[in-house]
């Protein structure tokens, strides 16, 4: 769209150019067409510099697509290592308190068995692991919603999806 108006306002400002040249200026004190086409050439042509500023901020930011997926990835594969460290953790400890948790399901989540047992939540390694599996659930979520922006700019910029 930007890059639409952009073409149109590049006619329009070529069109007051040219109307500049063929329209001779009056030097009496009123203003007349000359001026009136020598106004718009270069309000269009502030509307250019603008759009121009405007279709590369947006295009750099539309360029970095194609790291998003990747990005995205990485920290889901980082989250499924840490959720392996925890299960490991998890059933030693379980191991080592089996008398004490004896009818305790171990087919539950990881993550939800270390907000039953206080010694394992205390644990700095499991806080840890926790803190940084929140933080790449955080950053997850805020590329996702980067790429959901990064389709407005797409349709902004060029129609596009």
């Amino acid at each position: 769209m930007l890059i639409l108006i952009l073409g149109i306002a590049a006619v329009a400002f070529i069109a007051f150019l040219v109307l500049r040249v063929i329209c001779p200026a009056s030097y009496d004190g009123v203003l007349d067409a000359h001026d009136f086409f020598t106004f718009m050439a270069w309000t269009f042509g502030l509307v250019i510099l603008g759009l121009i500023i405007a279709i590369c901020w947006i295009s750099t930011t539309v360029a970095t697509e194609s790291t998003i997926d990747s990005k995205i990835e990485m920290y889901q594969e980082e989250n499924a290592n840490i959720e392996e460290d925890i299960d490991r953790i998890v059933r030693e400890y379980l191991k080592h308190e089996q008398d004490t948790y004896a009818d305790l399901k171990t087919e539950e989540s990881s993550i939800t068995l270390i907000t039953l047992f206080p010694e394992l939540k205390s644990d700095a390694l499991v806080q840890q692991q926790l803190e940084i599996y929140v933080d790449n659930n955080a950053k997850i979520k805020s590329l996702k919603e980067e790429k959901i922006d990064i389709a407005k700019k797409k349709w902004l910029l060029y129609f596009g999806k």
